[in-house]
């Protein structure tokens, strides 16, 4: 068997980014960068006040109680060509620019009416308080975000205030995704003699589309040799990836990895030392990748979370594919004396405390609906309560 961080490293050297294409920005959310991003102007584009309050010079200010002669105002969207000349001031509102001959920005908080139209200044300035200098975020033709950088609404902002319109990004890549065995039938169907509904296919695009996957649930692959490798035959040639779940164990009638092999793919790996998901594989074809996963649904939904969405963003080009995972405590002891890593079904409190969600059995859904993620636990250890644990969140 193969080690996890063996099997995933193997996994993320092989499987190259999609080509670029260039869309609207608005479009770019949850897309990943494949060319530098590059500022078309300052960052802020002018000096300006950082607050609502009144333009002027420091030196002014000095004494307490000091009044201001007011000389007009500038609201957010205009500028001002009146100086602020000793003794006066201008009042002034958040991003407005700043006026010929101030230096800073008194707070409306520290002023008061001098009963004259002007203020009195209740609180000295320093120079250049409460104000924003032209390309203190960002100068014009700086980079503003590294290659493989995942846009989010924080990107997508910065981005836009940089005055672009339009990005180069990866192509999302195409997904088939099908469910394989003969005693699956859809969901809603009244079931017969030895049939369960088909819970994967669903389940795995749902977390696959939300890690930008354009998915596609193919028929279920039935347990025939023939008709599994026109299938994938089929699927591969309409698609990026293949993410097929169920036959992939070694029961004679788990077909998929030899149907694979029968139309001319080449498995780079298969099983690996975790628990669940033992039966996983890896394999290309012509620049295409197949991703086999175990058919029980918490073993398929754990390997696509360890590996499949690692996959996925490694083909969209992100800079950090590994799983996210961040320390947790755990509420009670875990115990893992088997061989293989054990990635147990656990719920996260508010406080960073984690505990078993339910029973661990790779068929049972009930304590996988209920959990928050899955705690990473080595083989052949005995972990007391309060003792620090890997955290995978969903």
């Amino acid at each position: 068997m193969t080690a996890y961080e063996d099997a995933l490293s193997a996994l993320l050297e092989a499987i190259r980014p999609l080509p670029s294409a260039e869309i609207p920005l608005t479009q770019a959310v949850g897309r990943y960068l494949s060319a530098q991003a590059v500022s078309r102007i300052d960052l802020p584009p002018f000096d300006n006040s950082a607050m609502d309050g009144y333009a002027v010079r420091a030196s002014d200010t000095l004494s307490p109680g000091v009044s201001l002669r007011i000389r007009g105002e500038i609201p957010a969207g205009t500028a001002s060509a009146i100086p602020v000349l000793p003794g006066e001031c201008l009042r002034i509102f958040t991003g407005a620019p700043l006026p010929p001959g101030a230096d800073s920005v008194v707070m409306q908080e520290d002023t008061r009416p001098d009963g004259t139209g002007g203020i009195q200044v209740l609180e000295p300035v320093r120079p250049w308080e409460n104000v924003r200098f032209r390309g203190e975020d960002v100068r014009s033709g700086a980079s503003l975000l590294p290659v493989g950088t995942r846009v989010g609404p924080p990107q997508l902002a910065l981005l836009l205030a940089a005055g672009l319109d339009r990005i180069q990004v990866h192509r999302q890549p195409s997904v088939a995704i099908a469910s394989t065995g003969d005693e699956l039938v859809p969901p809603g169907q009244s079931l017969g003699v030895g049939q369960i509904h088909d819970t994967n296919a669903a389940s795995l695009a749902a977390l696959l589309s939300g890690e930008g996957a354009q998915t596609r649930i193919l028929p279920v692959i039935r347990d025939d040799l023939g008709s599994a490798a026109r299938a994938l035959e089929e699927a591969l040639s309409r698609s990026d990836m293949v993410v097929t779940a169920g036959g992939a164990s070694v029961g004679e009638r788990d077909v998929i990895r030899a149907a694979f092999e029968k139309i001319g793919g080449r498995i780079q790996f298969w099983r690996i030392a975790i628990r669940p998901g033992k039966p996983f594989f890896f394999g290309q074809l012509d620049g295409r990748y197949l991703l086999g996963l175990p058919g029980n649904p918490v073993s398929a939904l754990v390997t696509a979370v360890l590996l499949v969405l690692p996959a996925l963003r490694r083909i969209q080009g992100s800079l950090d594919p590994a799983p996210r995972s961040f320390p947790a405590i755990l509420a009670e002891p875990l115990s893992n004396s088997g061989g293989r890593r054990h990635f147990v079904r656990v719920t996260l409190s508010r406080e960073g405390l984690v505990r078993r969600s339910g029973i661990q059995a790779s068929h049972l859904l009930s304590s996988l609906a209920l959990a928050d993620g899955l705690a990473d636990v080595p083989a052949g250890v005995e972990l007391p309560a309060g003792a620090s644990i890997r955290f995978l969140p969903w």
